[in-house]
């Protein structure tokens, strides 16, 4: 049986694309086609929820044991396997929320953020971004991508696997790349967001391509570094809970 390429085993999420041809690989190519184009989301999960609904599909086909060995090793580790339980965790209140007759709306922040004022995980903040790009920049979209997904845009598409956290572009066309720190920013963000801007330029053969960085503290460095170069904005972001009293009929 054939099996999909190997993948380098830091790629901490679930690999979509890989998993895609996998699936395929293993005649699960409808099946595959139909979690990529879902619209679903459950709150603000939507790439997550993919990934969710793509472990329990291997489990369903006792492929997620070959998947890992071959594709994604970084699911071996501890932090793999609790990668694996907030997969599955996804998908059990997926499924309950269908059998209630609803998903939650994109208003909906169950679960999505724990206590404190960061977002758990890189991929929350990655997955609720995606959703709502207009906060940033109004105008901004996902980059069209015809095979992937904009989202862990894969920067080459042979070699070494790069990844950008968010590939946008503006009202005007421009490519945007979004680099996202759960904590704090720091000065070195600036040089990978760059190489990451100059192979964007060159792959699209654009002239212009902007950087944003989103994180939960913008330090004095990255500040400074910033502004030495151009078409790079910094945002903060900060969270706020919501507490609202539930009425008991007797």
């Amino acid at each position: 049986m054939a099996t999909a390429p190997t993948q380098e085993p830091d790629f901490e999420s679930l690999p979509l694309r890989l998993a895609y041809s996998f699936l395929a690989t293993n005649g699960l190519e409808t099946e595959a086609t139909e979690i990529r184009k879902s619209p679903e989301r459950l709150g603000s999960y939507t790439t997550s929820l993919r990934r969710a609904k793509i472990v329990a599909l291997l489990r369903k086909n006792d492929l997620l044991k070959q998947f890992i060995e071959t594709t994604w090793p970084f699911g071996l580790t501890p932090s793999g396997k609790k990668k694996l339980n907030r997969y599955d965790l996804i998908f059990s209140k997926y499924e309950r929320a269908g059998e209630s007759g609803s998903l939650p709306n994109n208003n909906t922040t169950e679960n999505e953020i724990e206590a404190g004022s960061e977002f758990a995980l890189e991929e929350q903040l990655r997955d609720y971004l995606a959703e709502n790009l207009g906060i940033l920049e109004p105008g901004l979209s996902l980059w069209p991508v015809e095979n992937g997904d904009a989202v862990e845009f894969q920067l080459d598409e042979q070699g070494p696997t790069r990844r950008i956290d968010i590939l946008a572009k503006d009202q005007g066309g421009v490519p945007v790349v979004i680099e996202l720190k759960v904590s704090r920013g720091h000065e070195r963000t600036v040089g990978q967001a760059l190489y990451y801007r100059a192979r964007i330029k060159k792959r699209f053969g654009v002239k212009l391509a902007r950087i944003f960085i989103v994180a939960s503290e913008i330090s004095r460095e990255l500040r400074d570094a910033a502004s030495e170069v151009s078409d790079v904005l910094l945002f903060e972001y900060s969270l706020a809970v919501k507490v609202s009293r539930i009425s008991i009929d007797i």
